[in-house]
């Protein structure tokens, strides 16, 4: 069963930018924050600037894969601890597993919308 992270508490029930996942990476128990699939400015939810629905989130000992879900809000999709040394590995594999499930979760929407 994966752990939420405490940090899904302060997110917006919206995209992040840039900006905000930067400022989640300079937080002090936090070892590394990136955007899994940037999307382009505006959509019909997204901000007027580049954003992403989905956040590899890392602490010292843990990374999370966090995906916001229109109707459900923001939730840890993935979970994985690691040991020494094996920090760039583990990230690495959730976020090509990540990288499969936003493309998935973009194509949906997109179809949605042309279709």
């Amino acid at each position: 069963m994966t752990e939420d992270p405490s940090v899904l508490s302060s997110l917006p029930d919206a995209p992040l930018t840039r900006d905000a996942i930067d400022s989640l990476g300079d937080a002090d128990a936090v070892r590394h924050a990136s955007p899994v699939l940037v999307r382009g400015p505006g959509g019909p939810d997204g901000p007027n600037e580049d954003h992403a629905e989905d956040v590899l989130f890392a602490t010292e000992d843990r990374i999370w894969y966090l995906s916001l879900e229109p109707e459900d809000g923001w939730s840890a999709e993935r979970e994985a601890t690691y040991a020494d040394g094996e920090f760039e590995d583990a990230l690495e594999e959730i976020r090509l597993e990540a990288s499969k499930h936003a493309e998935r979760k973009y194509q949906a929407e997109t179809e949605f919308e042309i279709g």
